[in-house]
């Protein structure tokens, strides 16, 4: 088995299977419970809480752990939105669709929100987001790096301009450049993160939102004050102090596996420039962990299918979304195609991917271009 769909989710880290199968074992009562053994619980989150904000340099946000990234992102935008409502909510055309899907819903309840066009390499426009910019804007929405393309955002250049707008606020999904990407900005500097744990060899089923301690967030569920009254619930406390295993191992090792994979990247590269028939759509300046490629009049989902009957695993795009028969709308808003985006596929890396199974898979897609 070949697995190039890293950007869908990794396989846990036997370190961090560890942490979460001692705490759930050892620290099972609630956190919320007034007796020892749930004190014990919370304070061991308090702990963790603070070894990420120190990691991070995060401090001055709140951590709120959740089910996935995917109602991270929900509560970030959501939460902020419907403190303002009919306030102006900036963000791209290429967000995840747990961002680009509520936005599109707070669209339909009489917000205005404004979609920053990419260019051919996926990236927007800053010149464009400082003239959406206003004094109505709530909320500016963008991906750190794209999970389709792995185009890097300027995210930099967004948390200058949105700062000139004291209403306004920036979020960031933070979710695929997350231990993979060194960052151009500082976190501290973000009003409100997106992050997860299963794209960094962490647990399904937990996501972590970090949002400035002066920034209020509406709660979305309703139910206990648990979580500085965003996110009622019970903590899963050792998928918590699993993720925070996840980071202390692989985001002091963000360089290092960059370099690693710039490589792998590098090399398929070269193995598929000759190839016709084949567009590569990711830049090299994006992300080297993720290569999307597209075979114009072929259909993205039968090449998954083929090179799966080798042995070897890659998408079409969002894991989140793969069912959709519809035009890639990441690749659409970067071609403009059809054909190109109906036709891609996403490559994605890890650190452990090996420079034998690239050739394996350089000469599957090959074959590919091949078998018209």
């Amino acid at each position: 088995m070949l697995y190039f769909d890293y950007a869908a989710t990794t396989p846990i880290d036997r370190e961090v299977l560890d942490t979460y199968a001692r705490v759930q074992t050892e620290f099972f009562a609630n956190i919320n419970s007034l007796h020892q053994l749930g004190q014990s619980g919370n304070y061991l989150f308090e702990k963790i809480k603070q070894e990420i904000a120190a990691l991070l340099n995060i401090d001055n946000h709140y951590l709120v752990f959740t089910g996935s990234a995917t109602e991270a992102n929900n509560i970030a935008i959501l939460g902020v939105a419907r403190k303002h409502p009919r306030g102006k909510i900036i963000t791209t055309r290429i967000e995840h669709p747990s961002a680009y899907a509520v936005c599109r819903q707070l669209e339909s309840e009489g917000h205005e929100v404004k979609y920053l066009d990419v260019d051919a390499k996926g990236v927007f426009d800053p010149a464009q987001l400082a003239a959406y910019l206003d004094n109505d804007t709530v909320l500016v929405s963008i991906m750190w790096v794209n999970n389709i393309t792995g185009a890097i955002q300027p995210i930099r250049e967004a948390a200058e301009l949105v700062r000139a707008y004291p209403k306004a606020k920036l979020h960031v999904d933070a979710a695929q450049g997350f231990c993979k990407v060194a960052p151009a900005f500082a976190f501290g500097d973000i009003d409100l993160l997106t992050f997860s744990a299963h794209k960094i060899y962490g647990p399904k089923g937990i996501g972590l939102l970090a949002f400035r301690k002066n920034i209020e967030v509406q709660k979305i569920m309703y139910g206990s004050d648990a979580q500085h009254n965003v996110r009622p619930g019970t903590v899963d406390l050792a998928a918590a102090a699993a993720f925070c295993k996840a980071i202390k191992k692989f985001y002091p090792e963000t360089g290092r596996n960059h370099e690693i994979v710039r490589k792998l990247n590098a090399r398929l590269r070269e193995k598929l420039r000759g190839l016709s028939g084949l567009v590569i759509n990711s830049a090299e300046e994006g992300s080297p962990y993720i290569i999307n490629i597209s075979f114009p009049g072929r259909n993205g989902e039968t090449v998954v299918h083929m090179l799966e009957r080798d042995g070897i695993f890659v998408s079409t795009g969002s894991a989140c979304s793969s069912k959709l028969k519809e035009p890639e709308r990441t690749i659409l808003s970067m071609t403009g195609s059809e054909a190109i985006a109906l036709s891609s596929i996403r490559i994605s890396f890890s650190h452990q991917t090996g420079f034998d199974d690239l050739d394996k898979l350089a000469e599957a897609l090959r074959r590919v271009t091949e078998n018209v």
